[in-house]
């Protein structure tokens, strides 16, 4: 079974149950196999957690650590209790991360933004670098992705600015639409919190090292590099009309954002990142709800602008 069809199988399994939500379960997918962070913003009661539920099932012997942030919460909570016999014996400040995020594969912070400053510190890095500093110890943690949710966006001027640029992938989640879906929610009894996948499916760690050696060989097309200066350029002329920086894209986060389209070929059995990739960039760039529609715009004017030098 190649991968492609491997993904569609697992997808499909992991969708079971679930109404109007397989583009953000894609969407988490992608990022955990990327070893990349996605944000989710919507109200409550729309599936924001029971997304990042149904993807620990994804993987075999997948260690999981979840946590509803509130202003109080503390780092014992997120990175685990202070070592006390590491502490007595040894003086030394350690921390027990086993069954922590430290420890874990797939992370869920609800409501991040309510975390203080010393757990946002550590976010940071564990977010950037894959690193946890535990004491006088760099720990590699093996998280293969982090999940987020919130019904806000993080407050100006509280210093979550830099937080906020680490969720590379980010999706407005709605409550369900279509009448027959609601009606056929509300009235199944499904156990959506029970491993119903096909364990034959699931991602072990070996295989997800061999695809990330098998993702940095996926190639950039030429269309596609040119797409991401198009949309960039078209950021920048939005910018000027509006008198200010309003659409701002690190070069960081374009690098991530290579990534993750170079993730996406792979996962669809190409070698070669080509346009319908591209469209992915439109979850990575917007800073606010408002601005979902036009960046999405942008993003599909440039494909357009790309795949009409295609056909020429």
């Amino acid at each position: 079974m190649d991968v492609r069809d491997r993904t569609l199988l697992l997808l499909d399994e992991l969708n079971k149950g679930m109404y109007e939500r397989e583009e953000p379960l894609k969407l988490a997918f992608l990022a955990s196999v990327a070893g990349e962070s996605i944000f989710f913003l919507g109200p409550p009661g729309v599936a924001k957690s029971l997304i990042a539920r149904r993807l620990k099932f994804a993987f075999k012997e997948c260690k999981t650590f979840e946590y509803l942030m509130n202003r109080f919460s503390t780092p014992d909570e997120i990175f685990g209790p202070v070592s006390i016999k590491k502490l007595k014996d040894e003086d030394k400040f350690e921390r027990l991360t086993d069954k922590y995020l430290p420890g874990s594969n797939i992370v869920f912070l609800d409501e991040i933004w309510k975390a203080g400053p010393s757990i946002q510190n550590s976010l940071l890095t564990i977010l950037n670098e894959k690193i946890y500093r535990n004491g006088d110890q760099e720990i590699k943690v093996k998280l293969r992705g982090i999940l987020s949710a919130s019904n806000e966006l993080p407050a100006q001027g509280q210093g979550l600015e830099a937080l906020w640029d680490r969720f590379l992938i980010r999706y407005y989640v709605h409550g369900i639409q279509d009448k027959n879906n609601f009606e056929k929610m509300i009235t199944e009894c499904n156990n959506l919190y029970c491993d119903d996948v096909t364990s034959e499916y699931k991602l072990d760690d070996s295989e997800l090292e061999k695809f990330q050696e098998d993702i940095v060989k996926v190639e950039m097309s030429t269309e596609a590099m040119n797409t991401i200066h198009n949309v960039r350029f078209l950021l920048q002329e939005e910018n000027k009309k509006l008198g200010e920086n309003h659409y701002y894209v690190s070069d960081r986060r374009w690098k991530k954002i290579i990534h993750i389209i170079r993730t996406s070929a792979f996962l669809n059995g190409r070698l070669k990142v080509d346009l319908m990739d591209c469209f992915l960039i439109a979850h990575c760039i917007w800073e606010k709800p408002e601005d979902i529609n036009a960046v999405k715009q942008i993003v599909a004017e440039a494909i357009r602008n790309n795949s009409y030098t295609m056909r020429l």
